[in-house]
């Protein structure tokens, strides 16, 4: 079993609606446990009760989770209800918890995918031109002022293009692209694909901007079964609000990511809305 496998694995209870699981301390950042690792895990579980229920729809199609407060790493209560199983899909509503206190309120709906390789009917979100992985730069577990867990579980080789603010020149368009792989060489499939559609640095490191951006909410729609290799991740901000909260600093932004498999096929994408605080 890989580490990710572990990470999202869920084991049943005697309630057959309670599941357990271990949030991984690998899967964070800065200590905190990443958003795009969480929802996996309810996508792993959410295909395990339709399965455990002898349905068919076992690939996570689009998932949408609102996050409540940060899950700490260790035990947590996995709620799962099947609110729907119909020809082509189910719907699953799957909560965490820890001690009571939920983290996150999430809802997957699984169906069938297309297989690697598949040719889309319409394809209006092409590949951005990237430099070969060689090329691109290895980003380390040694993030700006903590420490980035996650990158000793996922390889992500960065376009230099992108990375101006770790030299102190961000370039101000709010991008980052990145080449990512599973260092224990781990295949990508759907329900990693909600990973991959949050695991870069913050688009708003690209404007200025360091520090904490917690999920506040996101969804994924995972588009077709990846090819094997590395995917592409390019993550987008969009808008950044105008600060209310703590003197005006506390603001939000949107952003969007996109995922591409080896073939250039779009296999993913991410939107969420998520925490900043602006400079004082």
């Amino acid at each position: 079993m890989t580490q990710f496998d572990a990470a999202t694995a869920v084991t049943p209870t005697a309630d057959p609606r309670l599941w357990h699981a271990d949030i991984s301390p690998v899967m964070s950042i800065g200590g905190r446990t990443n958003g795009g690792y969480l929802l996996a895990l309810a996508s792993s579980a959410a295909v395990r009760k339709v399965e455990s229920d002898g349905g068919a729809h076992l690939q996570p199609v689009a998932v949408s989770g609102a996050f409540t407060t940060s899950a700490p790493a260790g035990p947590t209560d996995v709620e799962v209800d099947v609110l729907r199983a119909g020809r082509g899909s189910s719907v699953v509503r799957v909560a965490t918890s820890v001690g009571g206190e939920h983290s996150l309120e999430a809802l997957v709906t699984c169906g069938s995918l297309p297989p690697a390789g598949s040719v889309p009917v319409y394809a209006g979100v092409p590949a951005p031109a990237m430099p070969a992985p060689e090329a691109c730069v290895v980003l380390t577990p040694a993030g700006p002022g903590f420490h980035v867990a996650l990158f000793t579980e996922l390889e992500e080789r960065a376009d230099p293009a992108t990375l101006g603010w770790t030299r102190g020149a961000p370039s101000g368009l709010a991008e980052l692209r990145a080449w990512v792989s599973f260092v224990d060489g781990r295949p990508w499939d759907p329900v990693a694909l909600v990973l991959a559609a949050d695991c870069t640095p913050p688009a708003t490191f690209d404007l200025g901007f360091s520090g904490w951006v917690p999920t506040m909410q996101m969804t994924v729609f995972v588009r077709a079964v990846p090819a094997p290799g590395p995917v592409l991740v390019r993550q987008v901000a969009r808008v950044v609000s105008v600060g209310r909260g703590s003197g005006g600093r506390s603001a939000t932004v949107d952003e969007t990511c996109d995922v591409w498999d080896s073939t250039g096929t779009l296999v993913a994408t991410g939107h969420q809305l998520a925490g900043l605080r602006l400079p004082g």
